[in-house]
């Protein structure tokens, strides 16, 4: 009786087949899962550091500020906060960081290829002694390359209170 020593090669050729079919169907869900990943990273920064900021806010009673920065040592005027933010004790209370004000964290660049801009009319957070953000309601909507279907958003009510959630108008990608 002889034994099998191995595969023959049309099992082999079969099997790397069934292989390939298989990661074909993967591979695209894999890359969905890492960039989703990236995103909620990203998200989930921005959420904690103005979380912190609404504490600290209550516990030194002062006004704290959030907003989005190029330099880490001042307030860009846009609302592109894919280029990075900072949060900060507004000690003299102008909305603007200076050599006056405590700066309390800084918020990296977001990985190429995600935007995260919020809405014109409000491009800082003021966070008073009370928790609350005074203004209009804030939308930050996090994008990349796979468009409006993917997006996401934080949205800070004039409560102080920070949400994640979907984007609430259409089209934040493309904007």
């Amino acid at each position: 009786m002889k034994k099998n020593q191995g595969f023959t090669l049309i099992e082999l050729i079969i099997v790397l087949s069934i292989v390939g079919v298989l990661s074909g169907y993967a591979l695209p869900s894999f890359t969905q899962l890492s960039q989703n990943k990236k995103m909620d990273g990203v998200r989930n920064d921005l959420t904690v550091d103005l979380q912190f900021a609404r504490n600290q806010a209550v516990m030194i009673q002062r006004n704290i500020i959030v907003c989005p920065s190029v330099t880490h040592n001042s307030c860009a005027n846009d609302s592109n906060w894919h280029k990075g933010w900072i949060v900060f004790v507004d000690k003299n209370s102008d909305k603007e960081y200076n050599q006056n004000d405590e700066l309390l964290h800084v918020g990296n660049a977001t990985p190429k290829g995600m935007t995260v801009i919020s809405s014109n009319h409000r491009k800082k957070i003021r966070f008073n002694g009370m928790g609350f953000s005074p203004g209009t309601n804030l939308s930050i909507n996090f994008c990349d390359k796979r468009g409006d279907n993917f997006a996401k958003a934080l949205i800070v009510s004039n409560s102080g209170r920070v949400k994640q959630s979907k984007p609430i108008h259409a089209n934040v990608c493309n904007s």
